[in-house]
């Protein structure tokens, strides 16, 4: 009965008028602050998380607004991680996982920076050859305004509840997000022979996915370690090496400063573990989209109990950028990082990855 009484209001307000507000095609990146709780436990065995950008375990990053009407707009959000950890001694077990989360919503304006909306969420959980799927509900209360050069920023109050599915116990998520999208349409054909010997670098904000390879390998406690963990995640999603966000500036001519940013703090049972990840890099263009740099990583990573350990690192890469649609640019980028071991943490780290990007212009 309640959910009837819901959609016809929401029914009702997406097909009345209101000045000043229409949806448009926006693609946008959201990260915030989480509260997982289990259904009826009547413990305090929350999850809180604060995620810059949304690691999609519980929220995506990225999102993707489609217009219906002059007041009702389609969301739709996708987060998809695998991953797979193996150690050469067989200390530590063989372990492989895979979590899928898609949310499609309606988002109904209520004036003409307020809006309502309300939807379900699928989820795929696959562990150790085990697999569950989960579906749930979506609401969220938000507001949203322009901010200059096209963007459109958004504070949002969202409610997931996700029923059981197996090994997966019912909870309800309750968080507070901020969002920063860029309409996008289509561009028009533009003559080969007009365009530059490199392309002009702008300053956007984009995120970051794909294939990662770490490499762990050392000795601790006179035992050698080797590991090697692959992970596979959509744009946004996963871990932060390399850092899922990345910032261009343009500086003079070819070149232009790279900073990736990643960070999650994560708090259970009264445990607090803590990653964050800088990363500026120095780019430059070499023709066309091709571009090259290299830079340096500063990752600090924190539990409750022990001490903080900051690890200081290298990097470098290269990639091609190019045009989606217009504001948005795509790249496809190849990085190598080099963390060495130091005497808290005796094991040394490199990891290659092939990501691929999607950007906003900020500006």
């Amino acid at each position: 009965m309640k959910t009837a009484v819901v959609l016809s209001l929401m029914i009702a307000l997406a097909r009345s008028p209101v000045d000043g507000q229409t949806w448009t095609p926006q693609l946008g990146i959201a990260g915030g602050i989480s509260r997982q709780k289990p259904a009826g436990t009547g413990q305090h065995d929350e999850i809180d998380r604060w995620e810059l950008p949304n690691s999609g375990s519980l929220q995506p990053a990225l999102f993707v607004i489609l217009p219906l009407s002059e007041r009702a707009g389609l969301e739709s959000s996708l987060g998809a991680m695998r991953a797979k950890f193996s150690e050469s001694s067989g200390l530590i077990p063989t372990s492989t996982s895979t979590d899928i989360r898609l949310t499609v919503r309606a988002d109904i304006a209520v004036t003409a920076n307020v809006y309502v909306a309300a939807g379900g969420m699928l989820r795929r959980r696959e562990l150790n050859g085990g697999h569950s799927t989960q579906t749930g509900a979506v609401g969220a209360f938000g507001y949203h305004h322009g901010i200059g050069a096209g963007l459109d920023a958004r504070l949002e109050a969202e409610w997931i509840t996700q029923r059981r599915a197996g090994s997966i116990g019912p909870s309800n998520v309750y968080a507070l997000l901020f969002g920063l999208s860029h309409p996008y349409r289509s561009q028009g054909v533009r003559a080969v022979s007009d365009a530059p010997t490199f392309r002009p670098w702008r300053l956007q904000l984009g995120a970051a996915g794909g294939y990662a390879r770490n490499h762990l390998y050392g000795t601790a406690l006179g035992v050698y370690f080797d590991a090697h963990e692959t992970d596979i995640a959509v744009p946004g999603s996963g871990a932060t090496t390399p850092p899922p966000l990345f910032l261009d500036a343009p500086l003079v001519g070819r070149l232009a400063l790279e900073i990736g940013l990643g960070g999650q703090r994560i708090q259970q049972r009264g445990t607090t573990l803590f990653d964050g990840h800088i990363a500026p890099r120095l780019n430059v263009a070499i023709y066309r989209g091709l571009y090259a740099g290299a830079g340096g990583n500063l990752q600090y990573v924190e539990q409750s109990g022990s001490k903080g350990i900051g690890f200081a690192g290298a990097n470098v890469g290269a990639g091609y950028r190019f045009s989606i649609v217009q504001p948005l640019e795509g790249r496809v980028d190849i990085t190598y990082t080099m963390f060495k071991e130091r005497q808290d943490f005796p094991l040394a780290q490199n990891t290659i990855a092939v990501l691929l990007g999607v950007a906003m212009v900020l500006r």
